[in-house]
């Protein structure tokens, strides 16, 4: 089965000593596993010790992507990109996770529209939403992505036909190691940061994102992006 991480579609890492460490020891777990002569007992314990070795080194590669956003230091690059086709491509790398959930997913753009900013970390901003909805929404759903222009913004919209969030949980989506189902979460390997990063990548941006939800009729989330200088000033050409 495919996986977000399998395709390599996140953006790379800063090393620290603490996830060299994490490194080197699914490294030694994976040598350990792969000898023949271990009992079966044994490589059972060490297939379930390297899988959440290697849940505890995501956990990590997302606290230090946080941090380091939010110290203003994450941002690989700057630079002029089109959104629309910084999408389209990343749903089309994604449209295998979809299908292996039998998940329709949809991917809409209106001409192309330029921003300003560091591509791997948008384009996290786009799997990380679009796998969310992919994981949320079951069998015989679908997923929308759209990008559009809005008041000066490049608007990107990812909407799903999901469960839906609580009304309750609508105020915590965004924070750190929240999970609206903890139990699900948890089983399709979830650690309540996604969005979390989703938010600081876009608040590095001077963007924004929000949510709109109701239980039983899906999510959609919405981020707003600056539009690059000259870009902007074509579109309001265009609509004046």
């Amino acid at each position: 089965m495919a996986t977000a991480e399998s395709i390599d579609l996140m953006a790379p890492l800063a090393h620290s000593p603490s996830h060299e460490i994490q490194q080197g020891a699914i490294r030694s777990l994976l040598q350990l596993k792969s000898r023949e002569n271990l009992p079966p007992d044994v490589r059972e314990t060490v297939g379930s010790t390297l899988e959440e070795t290697e849940r505890l080194s995501k956990i990590v590669e997302s606290l230090l992507t946080i941090s380091r956003l939010d110290a203003g230091e994450a941002l690989m690059s700057r630079e002029q990109f089109d959104l629309a086709e910084l999408v389209t491509n990343t749903a089309d790398q994604m449209r295998l996770l979809a299908e292996d959930k039998q998940v329709v997913l949809l991917c809409e753009t209106h001409g192309r529209i330029d921003v300003e900013g560091d591509p791997g970390r948008v384009k996290q901003i786009v799997v990380n939403l679009v796998d969310n909805a992919i994981k949320y929404t079951s069998a015989g759903g679908r997923v929308d992505v759209t990008v559009g222009t809005n008041n000066g913004n490049a608007v990107l919209e990812v909407a799903d036909s999901g469960a839906g969030i609580p009304i309750e949980a609508m105020p915590h989506v965004f924070e750190r190691f929240y999970r609206v189902d903890k139990a699900r979460s948890r089983q399709l390997g979830g650690a309540g940061l996604g969005l979390s990063i989703v938010k600081s990548i876009c608040a590095a941006h001077h963007g924004r994102v929000t949510v709109e939800s109701s239980e039983d009729e899906g999510s959609r989330f919405t981020v707003e992006l600056p539009l690059a200088s000259g870009h902007a000033l074509e579109v309001k050409h265009e609509q004046s």
